[in-house]
């Protein structure tokens, strides 16, 4: 078992490379969307910001979809199947932008498009959790993520070079990522999840959890979600409008974002693994919200990359330390309605943090430490309630001794 046995799981390193492949053709077009809309359309920032939150709100409810269906027809038939849609509406996208459609209907299919994501994460980490015992786990997550932020490395940098084409042709380029990662899960990945189909009807479609652990700790989760959805919208926007930086010039920006997971990663997360789950979280939280806060002093492209830096060492912490979390405290045969749960959850954040930090910008007129100090509330909310989550598992003598809460030996 150990570091042999990761880097010979095979499963394992087939969908951490198609997540990449994914990642290459989303990182491309993710910093220039909201920017797209904002300038190049001059749709109000707050209209923008409902624009994400939609995209969002249809990613909850594919997320208990998604898991769901991972758990009742396998991972891999739900990647394959996540994977298909985004080719076909990325490639609708593009098409539609050549041909001029009006805008409303880009915008429809744009929001549409969260489905493809929102069926391949749950179905992704579940099979990542099915491949990897509770001592590697963690490992398999860090691996999973590295080469899946390679993509966000490579990707805004393409994007900025294909910025001048046309979005239309990034759009093409997200398509034809797509495409490459529904072949590279067909001949690469196994899935050896059981599909019960001896489950009671009532059993078999039943698509929610409910789990006060998974409920308390979800909602801590959600409001670092809260923090690091500013990413999407409310950051490339005070960057270009309120910094001034060129819209090509956010891809530099973003590409700091990948390159730190690379690097960063493992050597982070190795250099704390003697730690309980729940300190790195809480870790996480704090560079998460110091991150965003010193944009306000920021004015300039080196600043905000700097910014990132910081932003990106607080994703480092958290993000594999949620699926280890979830996949620690699931029950037996749940595991993707587990990982569905936390997505929905994840994606209500995502959800609602575009609308609300874009509201930041409207009421205190692109005033960075008003804004940036009001969306370091929900790092400190998530705080407490991890402190809360805690508590609880330290009343549970199961989960109590699952290096949730106790330094790891």
């Amino acid at each position: 078992m150990g570091e042999r046995f990761l880097f010979s799981n095979h499963v394992l390193w087939g969908v951490s490379i198609a997540s990449s492949i994914r990642s290459i053709g989303f990182g491309a077009t993710w910093p220039f969307m909201a920017i797209f809309f904002n300038i190049d359309l001059g749709i109000p920032i707050y209209e923008v910001g409902i624009i994400f939150t939609l995209l969002s709100v249809v990613s909850i409810v594919v997320s208990i979809m998604g898991g769901g269906l991972a758990d009742k027809i396998g991972r891999k038939n739900t990647i394959l199947i996540g994977s298909m849609l985004g080719f076909t509406l990325y490639l609708s996208l593009s098409l539609m932008l050549i041909l001029k459609v009006p805008i409303i209907f880009v915008i429809v299919v744009f929001i549409i498009s969260a489905t493809s994501g929102a069926l391949i994460f749950p179905a992704a980490s579940a099979l990542v959790a099915d491949y990897t015992d509770d001592d590697q786990r963690m490992k398999g997550y860090v691996i999973y993520r590295i080469l899946s932020n390679l993509g966000w490395a490579i990707g805004p940098l393409i994007g900025s070079f294909l910025f001048n084409s046309g979005l239309d042709t990034i759009f093409l380029f997200v398509s034809l990522s797509s495409l490459v990662q529904f072949l590279v899960v067909v001949f690469t990945v196994k899935d050896r999840s059981k599909r019960n189909a001896t489950r009671k009807v009532g059993e078999r479609f039943s698509l929610l959890v409910l789990d006060k652990y998974l409920i308390v700790f979800g909602l801590a989760t959600f409001l670092v979600t809260m923090v690091a959805s500013q990413f999407s919208v409310t950051f490339p926007v005070y960057a270009s409008i309120k910094i001034g930086i060129p819209e090509a010039d956010l891809g530099y920006i973003y590409a700091v974002n990948g390159t730190v997971v690379v690097v960063g990663q493992y050597p982070m997360i190795m250099g704390l693994k003697r730690f309980p789950d729940i300190f790195i979280m809480i870790l996480g939280a704090v560079f998460y919200s110091v991150g965003y806060f010193i944009v306000s002093f920021s004015h300039n492209l080196l600043g905000l990359m700097f910014d990132m830096l910081i932003i990106t060492m607080g994703e480092n912490l958290t993000s594999p330390v949620i699926n280890t979390v979830v996949s620690k405290i699931a029950t037996e045969g749940k595991m993707a309605r587990y990982m569905g749960f936390i997505g929905m959850i994840n994606s209500t954040g995502r959800a609602l943090g575009p609308s609300i930090g874009s509201t930041f910008l409207y009421i205190f007129a692109y005033n960075g430490l008003k804004v940036w100090s009001a969306v370091g509330i929900f790092g400190i909310g998530s705080i407490i309630i991890f402190m809360v989550f805690s508590g609880m598992i330290f009343r549970n003598s199961n989960l109590k001794e699952k290096g949730i809460i106790n330094r790891k030996i």
